[in-house]
């Protein structure tokens, strides 16, 4: 996936901004590294300070990017309650000026995995995802149960210019709206459930090595179905390797889904995929076009895996 940047740069943040972060680093920053992955239009640096450690910080601009700022208020939220056992780095603290929102983390050396997916690096990160979701199950803290990264059949379908954008996407999801549409109320109710959630578990928001995976990015987090990270991981690989890759199969591995009804996973499958084209196809503000580009990427690797699942689901019925 390709980032959406002209992110700034250290150098380029206001005095009073680089000084606040140093603070909440522990330390004088002497190098700067900008992160290559994520969307955000925000500052993304791995900062490495005097005495030689290192740690990573996001910042934004609310005057600049109102419209992205309050996901940076939301992650601080979130940040501050996560319990240790998440696979994600080490919160380090934040500040908020009115205008400038920062956050800083730990440090971790892991890389994007490959994308497309590789099979190995897939069936590593849906079990760390998998056994994560164990674990936060019930979620250990209190968050909102609303869904706001999930559905969006019916706004494309209420929408000419939408449906006509989509049919360049995809025909058989033109033709078939009514369906996925039904499809989709069906998800929003079975995705319902008391497991902390990411809601972006996608490829920019995982660092991997051999041994680890951590999960970064966590703003839109809230309670749903156990099996809704480990979806999204592999939805996002649905034309991988020409679509080769056994999605279903690394699917039922994972206790968490293993026990879910293939109706329910189809139904989930469907609204999620719904969100990411519906982010695709409608209008974006200037500078945020890489991130609809990548939403039609998922849209469509999402829509690969789900109509798979749909034709076998129907050549399997009996014919009565």
């Amino acid at each position: 996936m390709s980032a959406s940047k002209n992110r700034p740069r250290w150098h380029e943040l206001p005095g009073a901004v680089r000084g606040r972060i140093e603070l909440l680093a522990g330390g004088r920053v002497v190098a700067a590294e900008n992160c290559a992955g994520g969307y955000s239009p925000g500052f993304a640096s791995r900062l490495t300070l005097a005495g030689g450690r290192r740690v990573f910080a996001k910042a934004i601009d609310g005057s600049e990017w109102p419209s992205q700022t309050p996901f940076y208020r939301d992650e601080i939220r979130v940040a501050r309650v996560l319990p240790s056992g998440v696979i994600g780095p080490e919160f380090l603290g934040s500040a908020d000026d009115g205008r400038w929102v920062m956050l800083t983390f730990a440090c971790v050396d892991g890389t994007e995995p490959a994308w497309p997916w590789r099979a190995a690096e897939l069936a590593q990160v849906a079990a760390a995802i998998g056994a994560m979701s164990q674990v936060l199950t019930p979620s250990p803290v209190a968050l909102p149960a609303g869904q706001p990264r999930i559905g969006g059949w019916p706004d494309i379908a209420a929408d000419p210019v939408a449906v006509a954008r989509l049919r360049s996407v995809s025909g058989w999801a033109a033709a078939n709206l009514s369906l996925l549409t039904e499809l989709e109320q069906a998800g929003l109710e079975a995705a319902r459930g008391q497991t902390l959630v990411h809601f972006d578990a996608l490829p920019h928001n995982i660092l991997r090595t051999e041994d680890q995976v951590w999960l970064v990015d966590w703003p839109h987090a809230r309670l749903g179905a156990p099996f809704i990270d480990l979806l999204m991981v592999l939805a996002s690989a649905g034309t991988a390797a020409g679509g080769s890759i056994d999605l279903d199969g690394l699917l039922v591995r994972q206790p968490v889904a293993a026990g879910v009804r293939p109706d329910a996973i189809d139904a989930v499958l469907t609204a999620l995929t719904g969100f990411y084209l519906a982010g695709a196809l409608a209008d974006v503000p200037a500078g945020l076009g890489p991130v609809a580009a990548a939403k039609r990427e998922l849209g469509r690797s999402a829509l690969h895996w789900l109509r798979q699942r749909l034709t076998s689901t129907e050549s399997s019925r009996p014919n009565c």
